[in-house]
């Protein structure tokens, strides 16, 4: 009796063993799709506000070059699409519709590199798909709330400075060096709290770095925030800084004009130089600004400052300078102003479209070599762009659509 009792007793063990095995793995398999979703949702989220944007240039495009260039990046963004496309589920969205629109936007792209002004047509379609998709985004993370974040701790928040900022990140090619004494881990963590400006969070060293850019790495953090402020250990110049915080304010309480001036404001609070803005980039309301200085006239590209901004708090989460600061230790270049008689800059742009500001600049292409460019703040059928025309030949070199003229 005893003995078929114990082996009932064991069976029982051996069933629950398994039902809770089976459920545990259920569990996780749950979690494992669910982060494979919502990774594809933000990635299809993002490359459809990159390709309304491409689409949006080939508006104002005239040459051939810059036609071919914008109809590549078209393609190879419907094509990332359409990968994320294939992992949401059923019911989401209106995958036949969508997945339509994408193939008949990618096949007009080639015609478009030939002259034909078709493609322009589908814009007004993808912004629409651009626009409800950052509208599901944010009422899905408004409806999970501190649920979800408990799940994912920082994994999001870490994955989207990686996507945001690896370009601004990655380290330069070393053109130049940063000059000045070393300093002690003691001073940079002073540096640290004293460029945060973050009241109440203990800061320490973390790590030190001797890449071709030696540097400390400085931490602080309490309940809701999570600094951290890359300082160089020669100069004590800060190199980037992250923050990490809690949500606070009302979704999107701040407009991208009052962002641009928190930005402006916190460099100029920090002693850097007169800056003009050149770029703005928005996702998951945040922006990042990129700053350029202005010096004999001229905008130096290859000197940029970046800041990011939170469009729900105003305060400022991110900052990258390292560019910046190896390029003041190297020749400047001395040229004068000078405007091309050569060429017209209205016969150089597409016709209707009028040019509000007109400045020159020096930028870097695809080789990195600096070359000088008129560059021209332009409003077409109610939309702003900025166009950079090589200086000698007038060929397009980039275009960049902005919000307003304040971006000139």
């Amino acid at each position: 009796m005893n003995r078929y009792i114990k082996t009932l007793f064991v069976l029982g063990l051996l069933v629950v063993g398994f039902a809770a095995g089976q459920s545990y793995f259920a569990a996780r398999y749950r979690r494992e799709a669910e982060v494979s979703y919502h990774r594809a949702l933000a990635e299809f989220a993002t490359h459809m506000q990159a390709l309304s944007s491409e689409l949006n240039k080939a508006k104002i495009a005239q040459g051939e070059e810059q036609r071919s260039l914008i109809g590549a990046a078209v393609r190879r963004l419907i094509y990332a699409a359409q990968i994320n496309l294939g992992e949401l589920p059923l019911g989401e969205v209106q995958l036949e519709r969508v997945e339509r629109l994408l193939a008949q936007t990618a096949a007009e792209t080639y015609a478009y590199c030939a002259g034909s002004d078709k493609l322009t047509e589908f814009h007004e379609q993808i912004e629409y798909v651009n626009h409800e998709l950052q509208k599901m985004l944010r009422s899905r993370e408004k409806e999970a709330g501190l649920a979800a974040r408990a799940r994912f701790p920082l994994q999001w928040a870490a994955l989207t400075a990686l996507n945001e900022g690896l370009s601004e990140l990655k380290l330069p090619e070393r053109r130049g060096e940063i000059s000045g004494e070393e300093i002690s881990r003691e001073e940079a963590v002073e540096i640290a709290a004293q460029f945060s400006r973050a009241e109440g969070l203990r800061f320490m060293v973390t790590n030190e770095s001797l890449g071709s850019v030696p540097a400390y790495t400085v931490e602080g953090r309490d309940e809701r925030r999570h600094i951290t402020v890359e300082v160089s250990r020669r100069g004590g110049l800060v190199l980037w800084m992250t923050v990490l915080q809690g949500r606070d304010g009302e979704e999107g309480a701040y407009t991208l004009e009052e962002m641009a001036q928190l930005a402006a404001d916190f460099l100029r609070e920090r002693g850097f130089p007169s800056m003009q803005v050149t770029d703005v980039q928005e996702l998951n309301r945040r922006a990042l600004f990129t700053f350029v200085p202005l010096r004999e006239g001229i905008l130096r590209y290859a000197e940029p400052v970046r800041v990011q901004v939170s469009a729900d708090s105003g305060a400022v989460i991110g900052f990258w300078a390292t560019t910046y600061h190896l390029a003041q230790n190297r020749p400047q270049h001395q040229l004068e102003v000078v405007r091309s008689q050569a060429w017209d800059p209205a016969e150089k742009i597409r016709s209707g479209a009028e040019i509000l500001d007109r400045k020159q600049a020096l930028i870097q292409d695809q080789q990195e070599r600096e070359i000088l460019v008129e560059r021209l703040g332009v409003r077409y059928q109610d939309q702003y762009y900025l166009i950079y025309l090589n200086a000698e030949s007038g060929a397009e070199e980039w275009i960049v659509p902005v919000k307003s003229p304040q971006f000139f």
